[in-house]
């Protein structure tokens, strides 16, 4: 790093250089380029992101030294580096600390975060009775209650009965429920072990698509989900309390037990309605999720149709009491210390609600660490909201954390918090500056022409996240605790028609129920059209030697296209790309494990006029050679292509243009197909030191797409460019090939139509592996009907090929590799089979095969 800083600082003698990231997020490209000393500014048109990107890389690099003295007594919110995943903190017994060693803002974020802890929790404890050990419990379990078409009673919407898995090295039994009905009534019965009793809400074995059948005697009526869904909409929905988690003194254990009568009663106490307004916004919020969004946010597809209605009435109160806090004590604040320091620190304790609404909501359950044979450690959590991408989850039971210790408690995610400050206050350099951030478009950058020495960014992954609506959760929870403190953010100016955050700019293309809800960002070709406005926005504040560099990551090449003309319709021309590890490897959660950094400059005045024989050359052996270095670098199948794609436009963007020997301009998209085969032809598949490349075009495509994908659906974008790639059309490969699914496309492995003299090696042994059950010689007379040599070195090859990349129980795998073992009885009969006729008796002459 200190190097780094010194070739900067040479590179830049007279000013720190200006490095923009107009998509910044939470702000962790200018993160980096603040600690490198450069003038950094991030951009983004959430307010949320906006927030985020101030906390990690502008607030936290300001020297705050000369503020006066919090009005707080101290912290005891623990001072720890443990590593703690968010939410899974233990239970802890603190003193008050305050550190004068430690950065003045780490020590007065940890004041301010125990300040609003103890307030709330002192607030709403009428509502949440301690346990017999004078402590609160750490969670509670729920779940929604329907009543029966069949039988009329109610009954709950349970999808799992295990609390704590067992865990055979500590003698831990685990604990489970079990539901007992009683009359018209059922209750909840907590016992140790593994359950007896089936779950409620579940797929039937056997069967996709969840359906809940009343436990009841003498009715056990099924209610499929579209039935389960129509009653949230027509409001028969009621939340019950099943059990209490408490943390075991001595053992530091999570437990559970039945609620009591008490604890029942003071969650049905809430009456929001008491609640104060927050300057004119209801206390809970109201604002309505958007129509077409239920693939996004899960709540609302079963009638759960505002952001408050996504917690239950005690969660809600929880969390409106802790917006009030934040607000009272920023107030608290600004009296003592300067605007922008109070205005900092209700912002790092607003967005601690966010830490703790990720692990709140109806969205969040029960995370049962182990196994139900208990060989693995059985710790208990509450599960992320976003265990699945960008979508806000939905549960019937679900886990709502309490006011005290524990997993998803305010302390718990506290020390999330203060961990992650931490880290970057002690790897910060004292030379780093902090970054300025502003809510802008993208498609409108807020600066002067030729201002911005490089512009570093990370723009939206076309159709994998929709980030304005996944963080309109939190947005509606920050405009009550920050509406007064930070304007232009939170105070309404940010405010679309729908009272969310404005999504007129944004970026991306809103898939699934978009289109017909009439949302504006489903199309394919704004999302290129407004991403080319944003490059072009990018050349315009770039200086004549300015540097752009475009991160980007997708498995479908229909993005990569979309992306990469939308950069070269900008006026920029690639100049370097190199894959680096990023998302999954540091986070766990995303699923992209390597992205690829697109360097550019703006096109020169004047460039060669490319002749398209050369450049295709070029490109081919360019990207084999770079191939070389990804297989040393352990760069995966899929991800070479990946990057392959920046590699053959670096080629490319050395000519204004590219011809053919008829003139036509040479399209993007074929260097794309292009570099992808280079990829595939670098990777010198050989079966049974047969290259690849002798088998027929369609054999050649399934044993390549088998060997990225088994038998995983592929997108129609992946699957087009795969057809591109061997000169075929998807089309003509639907049927004999691949088989259309909701998904994409996928790899058939099941019997072909037809077997002809016409079908690839590939269909040829599916049709062997099918006819297997009727004995060698029908498998023989597939050999027959294909008109090839018993013997063909390259339908063997197939087979073993086929065979050994199956998994061993596989249908498929075990006919063709009982195929192997009788290869000598197949191959007789196949050569029988394909004898000629005799004339004159009609029976095969067997001389004539040797």
């Amino acid at each position: 790093m200190a190097r780094l800083r010194e070739r900067i600082a040479a590179q830049y003698p007279t000013k720190p250089p200006v490095v923009l990231d107009m998509f910044s997020g939470r702000g962790i490209i200018p993160l980096e380029a603040a600690r490198f000393g450069a003038t950094a500014i991030g951009t983004d048109l959430s307010p949320v992101a906006t927030l985020a990107g101030r906390l990690l890389a502008d607030y936290s690099l300001r020297d705050w030294s000369d503020e006066a003295p919090l009005p707080f007594v101290g912290s005891s919110v623990p001072e720890v580096e443990q590593d703690d995943t968010e939410g899974d903190a233990e239970t802890f017994e603190f003193d008050v600390v305050t550190t004068s060693a430690e950065p003045r803002l780490l020590n007065d974020v940890r004041m301010v975060l125990t300040e609003v802890g103890r307030r709330v929790e002192e607030l709403v404890a009428p509502f949440y009775p301690p346990a017999s050990n004078g402590k609160r419990p750490w969670a509670y379990l729920w779940a929604v209650t329907i009543p029966c078409d069949g039988c009329h009673r109610r009954f709950p919407l349970i999808g799992s009965m295990t609390l704590r898995h067992p865990y055979t090295r500590t003698g831990d039994t685990g604990q489970s429920m079990r539901l007992v009905t009683e009359g018209d009534a059922w209750r909840v019965e907590i016992n140790s072990g593994v359950p007896t009793q089936a779950a409620i809400f579940t797929a039937p074995p056997g069967k996709r698509g969840k359906a809940a059948r009343c436990p009841f005697p003498n009715c056990g009526h099924p209610h499929p989900l579209d039935i389960v869904k129509a009653k949230g909409f027509a409001n028969q929905y009621k939340d019950a309390m099943l059990a209490v988690a408490e943390t075991e003194p001595e053992t530091n254990q999570k437990i559970f037990r039945v609620p009591r009568p008490d604890e029942i009663e003071a969650a049905e106490r809430v009456n929001l309605h008491d609640l104060a307004t927050f300057d004119g916004l209801s206390a809970v919020p109201d604002e309505l999720i958007p129509e077409g969004n239920k693939d996004n946010v899960r709540g609302s597809g079963y009638g759960y149709l505002s952001y408050g209605s996504l917690m239950n009435k005690r969660q809600s109160l929880l969390f409106a009491t802790t917006a009030r806090v934040i607000r009272d004590i920023h107030d608290e604040l600004a009296i003592v210390v300067s605007p922008e320091y109070a205005t900092a620190l209700a912002g790092y304790a607003s967005s601690n609600i966010v830490r703790q609404i990720k692990r709140s909501t109806r969205g969040a359950s029960n995370l049962a660490h182990g196994a139900p044979n208990g060989a693995r450690q059985n710790r208990v959590q509450v599960d992320h909201i976003f265990s699945s991408q960008s979508v806000v989850k939905h549960q019937f039971d679900y886990l709502e954390a309490g006011p005290g210790e524990g997993p998803g408690t305010w302390r718990s995610v506290s020390v999330s918090l203060l961990n992650a400050l931490k880290k970057i206050l002690d790897e910060t350099h004292a030379s780093g500056r902090p970054g300025r951030f502003r809510r802008a478009s993208a498609v409108a950058l807020p600066y002067r022409d030729a201002t911005v020495d490089a512009l570093v960014c990370d723009p939206p992954y076309y159709d994998m996240i929709a980030y304005a609506d996944s963080s309109d959760l939190f947005y509606v929870w920050f405009k009550r605790a920050l509406g007064k403190s930070m304007q232009g953010l939170f105070d309404g100016t940010a405010d679309g028609p729908d009272g969310l955050q404005d999504k007129v700019d944004e970026i991306i293309v809103k898939g699934r129920g978009a289109k017909g809800a009439g949302d504006h960002r489903s199309s394919e070709e704004r999302y290129e059209a407004m991403l080319a406005r944003s490059f072009t926005e990018a050349r315009r504040v770039l200086k004549a030697d300015g540097h752009l560099t475009v991160i980007f990551g997708h498995s479908d090449p229909e993005a990569w296209k979309r992306l990469l003309t939308a950069l070269t319709d900008a006026g920029f021309v690639v100049t370097s790309s190199w894959p680096s590890r990023t998302e999954t490897a540091v986070t766990g959660v995303a699923t992209i494990s390597v992205t690829v950094s697109i360097g550019a400059r703006v096109a020169p005045g004047t460039r060669p006029v490319g002749i398209a024989a050369q450049v295709d050359a070029d490109v081919i052996a360019d990207v084999k050679a770079r191939c070389r270095g990804w297989d040393s670098d352990g760069l995966a199948l899929e991800d070479q292509l990946m990057a392959s794609y920046g590699a053959a436009l670096a080629i490319v963007g050395r000519y204004e243009r590219v011809i053919t020997p008829s003139g036509d301009q040479v399209p993007l998209e074929y260097y794309m197909t292009l570099a992808r085969r280079a990829v595939r032809d670098a990777v010198a598949l050989r079966l049974d030191e047969l290259p690849l490349e002798t088998f027929d075009p369609h054999t050649r495509l399934a044993v390549f797409w088998h060997e990225l994908y088994g038998r995983a659906d592929v997108p129609k974008g992946e699957a087009r460019f795969f057809a591109q790639s061997d000169d075929l059309r998807l089309e003509d490969l639907r049927g004999p090939i691949l088989t259309e699914t909701k998904a994409g496309y996928r790899l058939r492995h099941d019997a072909p139509n037809k077997v002809t003299p016409a079908s690839s090696m590939y269909e040829v042994i599916r049709g062997m592996a099918s006819r297997w059950s009727a004995g060698t010689d029908a498998v023989a007379a597939v050999v027959a009907d294909a008109d090839l040599s018993p013997t063909d070195a390259h339908l063997w090859a197939v087979i073993d090929w086929v065979a050994a990349k199956l998994p061993a129980s596989d249908p498929v795998a075990v006919a063709l590799a009982a195929i192997k073992r009788n290869r000598g009885t197949v191959q007789a009969s196949a050569a029988v089979a394909s004898a000629p006729t005799d004339p004159a008796d009609g029976t095969r002459n067997q001389a004539s095969l040797f």
